[in-house]
C-alpha cells in the first residue's frame, strides 16, 4: 500500500482512543493475553496515558492518512532511571506501541515512524534507547541497530 497519502503528526490526548486501540491490535497479534485481561489493561491505561499526553511523559507519532484514518503510531516514554556507567542521565526512554494496521505493513510506515522517534531522542541528547520487540518487528529493529540485551523477566502473579 503506498504511503504518500500519509503524514506523520504528533499526538494528542485526544488521540487516546487511537493509541489504545492500536495497543491492543498489538497483543492480540502477539497472542498475547485473554480478552478479559487485554480489557483490564485498556482500562488501567486510558487514565495513565490521557496523563501522560498532557504531561509530556509520553510522546506518541501516528501515520494518518489525508481522509483522518490513523493507520500506525508509535510512542516514546520517558521516565526517571538512575544513571549508568555508559549513560549519565537521569532518565530512560523506551519506545512502546509501535503498531501498523494490517493493510499498511510492509510500505515504510514502522521505520518511519521509528527514524523520527530516534532522531528526536538523538536531539535531545539520549545516548541509548530500548523497546520490546515482536517477532514480526524484530527485523526492522535490527536493521536500525537494536541489538539484543541482557534483561529477563520474572512474572510474580
Amino acid at each position: 500500500m503506498p504511503s504518500d497519502d500519509i503524514v506523520i503528526r504528533s499526538a494528542n490526548p485526544e488521540d487516546s482512543p487511537t493509541i489504545l486501540r492500536h495497543r491492543r491490535c498489538m497483543f492480540e497479534d502477539m497472542g498475547e493475553g485473554t480478552r478479559q485481561d487485554l480489557d483490564r489493561m485498556i482500562d488501567a491505561t486510558t487514565p495513565w496515558l490521557e496523563h501522560a499526553l498532557a504531561d509530556g511523559s509520553y510522546r506518541g507519532w501516528l501515520a494518518q492518512k489525508t481522509g483522518g484514518h490513523v493507520v500506525a503510531g508509535g510512542g516514546i516514554l520517558v521516565s526517571s532511571w538512575p544513571a549508568g556507567p555508559f549513560d549519565h542521565r537521569t532518565s530512560r526512554a523506551v519506545i512502546i506501541n509501535v503498531y501498523t494496521e494490517p493493510e499498511f505493513r510492509n510500505a515504510g510506515l514502522a521505520r518511519r515512524l521509528m527514524s523520527l522517534m530516534i532522531r528526536t531522542l538523538k536531539d535531545e541528547g539520549f545516548t541509548s534507547v530500548v523497546l520490546h520487540a515482536s517477532d514480526a518487528g524484530r527485523y526492522l529493529y535490527e536493521t536500525l541497530g537494536f541489538m539484543p540485551t541482557n534483561e529477563m523477566r520474572l512474572r510474580l502473579k
